[in-house]
């Protein structure tokens, strides 16, 4: 048994809400009927977009006149593939769904083969049919259908999501494995708590036609994905981080409960009880890992650097998603590392560090309108006294507080311009 110390409450790092469970949750709510009696989440952009959205067309029916329905998605991937399938499928109204350029020409085609098949009239304003949409609502018609599902979860679980208002239902066949399994598997059990029949199998997924019902008490947990992060905080210090209302992995529907398991590689210890958890850095350091993260990808950018900042080399397989996310994740990681003096090899599918750095000057490290390159670099400040990150209110799609948070850990946050410094406030604090 490790010895930990007494939960702290005045030192605790305060998470936001789960996006994806959140997200999911508002999908279900709307459809429930239960839409406007759902919190504010005012610490994600993400939630706060698709919720400005949904109640954009649940409200379609006061806007007279208005011959479009604009939903403006910003920069948000999970909110455009969500939003665009709850419009398709909801009658009554034409929808222009855009974003941030970036946005736009992120792949669809997964997705929206799917939702024509099912009667779906989508038209792409961009490129090659890319977006902004034009989405005309109608009543859509269930059946069989087939998608890709080494593309990503979230064309899955948007399906899921509004399969239940179709006729008939759904009954979807998955052509290649399914990447990031976890997101479909909390998508079916968020829907389960509203009364939907899911069945979720290796080859494919049947959701029953039916109504949503909103359960009583559903709490939205707090984000696994973002405390990534002070895991990898904890990977740095020998001093022990707190962190509020997180539950165990074994009590969590979020995939990135795994988080947990990846960091005991790096020595990184976790015990939960009802205020949250602590962690601790206990065991020796390795000179070698690898990870196979096919199913929590976003976890890259903090265990890389951790692993990094740790002399500890790697190879991540399973990453090649993250060419689709915000940025291309692989080549942001690689091209930041370089300029830390840190040569990364990427691959297709692989991410790895031999070994080996030169010496560089103090640079600015870019952040690609991308929260987690963001947070998982500022964290390496508890290893190099000092890092500048560009464009620190990236952070905000996914975690407004983040800055606030840091001086927990014996980091000072000063801006200057676009640029956050984050400094060791104590160096070996």
């Amino acid at each position: 048994m490790f010895p930990f110390f007494p939960y702290n409450p005045q030192r605790a790092i305060h998470l936001p809400v789960s996006k994806s469970i959140g997200a999911r949750y508002l999908v279900a709510s709307f459809f429930a009927g239960t839409l406007k009696d759902c919190p504010e989440f005012t610490d994600c952009d993400d939630l706060k977009v698709i919720q400005k959205a949904l109640l954009s067309i649940l409200n379609k029916d006061s806007l007279f006149g208005a011959e479009t329905i604009n939903l403006d998605i910003h920069a948000s991937g999970t909110a455009f593939r969500f939003v665009t399938a709850v419009a398709a499928s909801t009658p009554g109204a034409t929808f222009l769904v855009t974003g941030t350029p970036r946005l736009c020409s992120r792949p669809m085609s997964p997705l929206l083969d799917v939702l024509r098949k099912a009667g779906a009239e989508i038209d792409g304003l961009g490129e090659n049919g890319t977006g902004p949409y034009m989405v005309k609502g109608i009543n859509l018609k269930g059946g069989d259908f087939e998608i890709r599902g080494d593309v990503s979860s979230q064309f899955i679980s948007a399906l899921m999501l509004v399969a239940p208002t179709w006729e008939n239902g759904m009954r979807l066949r998955f052509t290649t494995p399914l990447v990031s399994r976890p997101y479909a598997e909390m998508t079916a059990e968020v829907m389960r708590k509203f009364g939907i029949e899911v069945c979720l199998s290796e080859t494919g997924v049947e959701v029953k036609q039916g109504a949503y019902t909103a359960p009583s008490g559903f709490k939205v947990e707090a984000d696994w994905s973002a405390a990534g992060f002070f895991y990898e905080a904890a990977a740095f210090k020998l001093t022990q981080v707190n962190i509020a209302g997180l539950v165990s992995p074994e009590e969590s529907l979020q995939g990135d409960a795994a988080t947990a398991k990846f960091f005991e590689k790096l020595g990184v210890v976790s015990r939960f009880g009802e205020e949250g958890a602590r962690i601790m850095r206990y065991e020796e350091l390795p000179d070698y890992l690898e990870a196979d993260l096919t199913d929590n990808p976003d976890l890259a950018p903090a265990f890389a650097v951790a692993c990094v900042f740790n002399a500890s080399r790697f190879k991540f397989t399973g990453v090649r998603n993250l060419r689709l996310k915000e940025c291309d994740r692989l080549a942001a990681i690689q091209t930041e590392f370089d300029k830390l003096g840190y040569p990364i090899d990427v691959s297709d599918d692989t991410i790895e560090w031999r070994g080996g750095a030169w010496s560089v000057d103090s640079p600015v490290i870019e952040t690609y309108d991308d929260h987690r390159i963001a947070m998982a670099f500022a964290i390496a400040a508890l290893r190099l006294s000092e890092i500048r990150i560009k464009c620190p209110d990236v952070v905000n799609k996914s975690f407004e507080d983040f800055w606030n948070q840091l001086p927990k850990l014996g980091l000072t946050c000063r801006r200057e311009g676009d640029i956050m410094i984050v400094k060791q406030e104590n160096p070996g604090w």
